[in-house]
């Protein structure tokens, strides 16, 4: 065991201690009853049964003017009524700590994400073919005003990446150097100089050491927020790998195109040795989509996602999103490309009911394996709000997953009915 993990989880239990005054604090136990016509996920033999999931979230923030935490955890058990997996007990969530130690000059961070997701994604989300991966990060930030709005930020972060399952665990080292040109209250230019190292303890898995140069535009105008970096990024690697190189650049936007319409957009290139689903901090069926976390190999990830929200009246709202992703590995054969489109449409049925459709596509090419999948997804879900501090859950949901290999093992279609009751057993609850 690492020494940072139980230094990060004292400084979360016992640090915020003396502003515990403006801690909001709150605690929810869970208790989910699933039943699946397919417990296995799987073209030939499909299991039906229950599947019981008790579980407690924590949640925590607060915002001072020296601290700022945030934190929110879930804890299940997974049991299993015809014992097809194991029982199992999974947990998935995200801590941030930010302390302002010397008022705009030194900062302290602390970041802690747990996440469930697949092994492979070429694979079903199957509970042998799930792991966690478990990120901490700490460190410093000098902040120095060498004229006027400008500032000159010095970082250093250290980091503790790990998996329960397969041989990707390793120590990290990012170090930047930023001079930021603020040029008025809200845009501001800066360059910026990083050295990111990744110290893996497979020795088989070469290390790894970025070198990047990048120009951070960021900007926010009446109805336009936009931060766009652009710059050159190098891989230089151990154990006789060749360097990898070439330019990136990532753009994140927000754009208000009307009352009620807003539009998000993500356009990334970047080289990279896992993919960035991996620090969600959430559990494998609320991913964006199927993430590789058994590879420590550098590959050009390009990206390209769209979201638009749009609010129809008071009671009615509608999202749409499409997503393109491909990684392109540089030694191995594992070339992959994703592309999905998702809907859902929420509405106020009365004040205490709440009901909400989705639907999602999904198509991965896992070019080098010379496999094709589609995925189809759909829920319509109902939250009825039966008190102040209890609420219940009805989802109704389908599952279906094609491959054109000439042998298939993860073909499946599966229906599932999902039974939720939540308690806010200390907090604020929902009137």
């Amino acid at each position: 065991m690492r020494i940072l993990p139980a230094v990060v989880t004292a400084a979360f239990c016992f640090g915020p201690v003396s502003a515990a005054f403006a801690l909001d604090f709150g605690l929810t136990l869970n208790q989910e009853s699933e039943y699946t016509t397919n417990s296995g996920l799987t073209d030939e033999d499909e299991v039906s049964e229950w599947i019981h999931s008790p579980g407690i979230g924590l949640q925590a923030t607060h915002e001072g003017p020296n601290l700022n935490l945030d934190v929110d955890y879930n804890v299940n058990r997974r049991l299993y009524q015809q014992d097809l997996f194991d029982d199992e007990t999974e947990s998935a969530g995200t801590a941030n700590l930010v302390w302002n130690a010397l008022p705009e000059r030194l900062d302290f961070t602390v970041n802690h994400t747990r996440t469930q997701t697949a092994i492979r994604s070429i694979g079903g989300p199957t509970p042998d073919n799930r792991q966690e991966t478990v990120d901490t990060s700490a460190g410093p930030t000098l902040r120095f005003n060498p004229r006027g709005q400008d500032l000159i930020l010095l970082s250093y972060l250290y980091g503790d990446r790990s998996a329960d399952t397969t041989e990707t665990d390793a120590i990290t080292h990012d170090t930047s150097l930023s001079y930021v040109l603020v040029t008025s209250p809200t845009n501001s230019i800066a360059l910026e100089l990083m050295q990111n190292q990744v110290q893996y303890d497979n020795p088989f898995v070469p290390d790894i050491e970025y070198q990047i140069v990048q120009v951070v535009l960021d900007r926010e105008l009446s109805n336009l927020e936009y931060t766009l970096s652009g710059g050159f990024n190098r891989a230089e690697r151990s154990q006789g790998r060749d360097d990898v190189d070439g330019f990136i650049f990532d753009l994140q936007a927000n754009w208000q195109a009307r009352p009620g319409t807003d539009v998000g957009l993500t356009l990334t290139r970047d080289i990279q040795d896992r993919s960035t689903a991996l620090d969600a901090g959430t559990f494998v069926d609320d991913l964006d989509f199927s993430a590789d976390s058994d590879l420590g190999e550098v590959f050009t990830n390009n990206q390209l996602s769209v979201t638009i929200d749009q609010r129809i009246n008071e009671s009615t709202s509608l999202t749409l999103g499409a997503d393109f992703i491909d990684e392109d590995y540089e030694d191995v054969g594992r070339d992959t490309t994703r592309q999905s489109f998702r809907a859902a449409l929420n509405r106020n049925l009365t004040r205490q009911l709440q009901g909400s459709i989705g639907f999602s596509v999904e198509n991965q090419d896992f070019d080098d394996e010379g496999e094709e999948t589609d995925t189809v997804r759909g829920d319509l879900r109902f939250d009825y709000q039966i008190g102040r501090n209890l609420t219940s859950a009805l989802t109704i949901r389908y599952e279906e997953r094609d491959s054109d290999a000439a042998i298939a093992t993860s073909n499946y279609d599966a229906w599932s009915a999902i039974i939720t009751l939540s308690y806010t057993l200390l907090g604020g609850g929902t009137r």
